[in-house]
């Protein structure tokens, strides 16, 4: 009798506590993607206006067997147009439409259509510097984890590998200064295992640009 009482019972305590345990993970859950929507909105907010900027750039590929660094200049005027110049003579300019490139696999001009690499890694650079991450998830089907470390806001997007024909990156790593909220690292890693890190430093916002620098 006593055995036909607790069993009912020891069900139902069982049942109850997996309840709790699955509230509480979808309560942690939920904070923290209310955590990540604040922090995307304030990057967002304070990059937005950001209208253009000019500044040192460095760039570093990791490759199975060498590392190749480049220093140059970046220039930037939202919403559309971005120069990368380094000293070696390469370059990634981003008029509207177009792309004109000679930098690692990508030589010659590029027209920007949807689904394309050009088109895909023109808008992280774009989007990036205009803090447009949750437009940019979406476009590229990136999902979105946040993180803050010591004087950075880390965004990592990271790309189904079903999906990679359309980016060719498996993930993108987007760090903001911490206090400021601005952009000043983009991590690009690809399919074959490449690193590709970009890092501007001396930046001036808001400062007119000669326009001569985007034509090709």
């Amino acid at each position: 009798m006593v055995h036909d009482f607790v069993a009912p019972f020891l069900v139902y305590y069982k049942t109850m506590k997996k309840l709790l345990i699955l509230f509480s993970i979808l309560l942690f859950t939920a904070q923290i993607q209310a955590q990540d929507t604040l922090l995307l909105d304030n990057i967002k907010t304070v990059n937005s206006k950001i209208m253009s900027l000019k500044s040192d750039i460095s760039r570093t590929i990791v490759k199975s067997k060498k590392t190749i660094s480049q220093e140059g200049k970046f220039y930037f005027v939202a919403p559309k147009e971005f120069s990368a110049q380094f000293t070696t003579g390469n370059y990634m300019i981003v008029n509207e439409k177009k792309a004109k490139v000679d930098i690692g696999l990508f030589h010659g001009t590029f027209k920007l259509k949807e689904g394309n690499t050009m088109k895909s890694l023109s808008n992280i650079f774009l989007y990036g510097f205009q803090g447009r991450i949750q437009d940019l998830a979406k476009e590229s089907n990136y999902s979105l984890l946040t993180k803050t470390e010591n004087d950075y806001h880390i965004v990592t997007a990271t790309s189904d590998k079903k999906r990679l024909k359309g980016n060719g990156y498996k993930k993108v790593v987007f760090k903001f200064q911490a206090e400021s909220f601005l952009l000043n690292e983009i991590i690009l890693y690809d399919i074959k295992g490449n690193v590709d890190t970009y890092t501007i430093s001396n930046a001036i916002y808001n400062v007119p640009i000669d326009r001569e620098i985007f034509q090709f």
